[in-house]
């Protein structure tokens, strides 16, 4: 976490700039929405629909296409931003770190306490198993996400919350129907979401330790060739990637049958929401348009609902892949 603070301090005005728009584009959707219910509500008490009124609702789909426009433009800019903050950092550090080596090694062999300058040249070699599993692995999943999903993920995130505050003020007994089944739904997603992530940690550990044993191989390839080590190397390669296989197997086994629940389970909601809010119409305590509008806002919030286990488990595999990333 310490280097996902990091980048978005070092990048903060884009990261504040594209929070603002995130809440802009979502209220004004929700305000959007809003002003939909507000005409079928019109239309069903056969009230005079002005023009200014339909202006305004014109004006705030507008005002809503550009918000989402914008908030994805930025978005996408903010991510890269960050993604090459994380790049460049890397590799800031890594010539550090080289440097260090060479001046440390460089040291030994001018003082004479090394067993022979061969040996000291050796020590300014760095870790290129480390190294090169680290930007073939852990570098490009982190870049990846955050150009792809961070910000969408967050964007969904404050549509949820924002679609439930919004909700609680039009008609409370509606947006409780909505939120009891949705908080007993939100355990399930809690233990399914934990469980998902500890198979995902380990599949990406094993990942780690199959690209470490092959590029050490490679790496060591004249020492392996001299006293025939081959079988030895492929023996070793082929039970890590068994491994890693097992555990990538049931990361797609667990992660489709975790999120197919969800999804059926989400729906338990909106068909109470259905039940309860069709009797308060016909009961004429509400007026079509609010059952519409909790309809499509409640589309936000169950969403959510279903990606969580995802998503938690994606963001999982981004902060263990940053800390294993020490950038400057």
């Amino acid at each position: 976490m310490s280097v996902l603070r990091i980048l978005i301090k070092r990048n903060r005005k884009w990261v504040i700039i594209s929070v603002v728009l995130t809440l802009v584009a979502n209220l004004t959707q929700m305000i959007y929405m809003y002003y939909v219910g507000e005409l079928v509500n019109k239309i069903e008490e056969r009230a005079t629909v002005s023009i200014a009124f339909m202006v305004l609702l014109a004006g705030f789909i507008i005002i809503s296409v550009a918000t989402l426009f914008m908030n994805q433009y930025v978005g996408r800019i903010t991510a890269e931003k960050m993604a090459h903050t994380l790049r460049m950092g890397y590799a800031s550090k890594l010539l550090h770190r080289l440097t260090e080596r060479g001046i440390e090694c460089d040291t030994v062999t001018d003082r004479g306490k090394g067993n022979d300058k061969a040996a000291a040249e050796r020590g300014k070699q760095y870790d290129t198993a480390s190294v090169m599993s680290v930007v073939q692995n852990e570098l490009v999943q982190s870049d990846g996400y955050l150009t792809n999903a961070f910000f969408d993920i967050t964007g969904m995130l404050f549509m949820g919350i924002l679609a439930t505050v919004f909700m609680f003020i039009q008609n409370v007994i509606l947006t409780l129907v909505l939120l009891i089944p949705t908080l007993i739904i939100l355990i399930y997603v809690g233990f399914s979401s934990r469980s998902l992530s500890k198979i995902v940690s380990a599949a990406q550990n094993e990942k780690m330790k199959m690209n470490k044993a092959g590029y050490a191989a490679v790496h060591a390839f004249p020492a392996v060739k001299t006293f025939e080590g081959e079988e030895l190397c492929k023996k070793a390669m082929d039970e890590r990637l068994v491994s890693w296989t097992k555990y990538q197997t049931k990361v797609g086994r667990y992660s489709a049958l975790y999120n197919t629940l969800s999804g059926i389970l989400s729906r338990v909601p909106l068909m109470l929401l259905l039940l309860a809010g069709g009797y308060m119409v016909i009961k004429g305590k509400i007026l079509m348009g609010t059952l519409i509008l909790f309809l499509n806002l409640q589309n936000s919030l169950t969403q959510s609902i279903m990606n969580l286990p995802n998503w938690i488990a994606g963001f999982k595999v981004f902060t263990t892949n940053l800390s294993r990333i020490e950038i400057e």
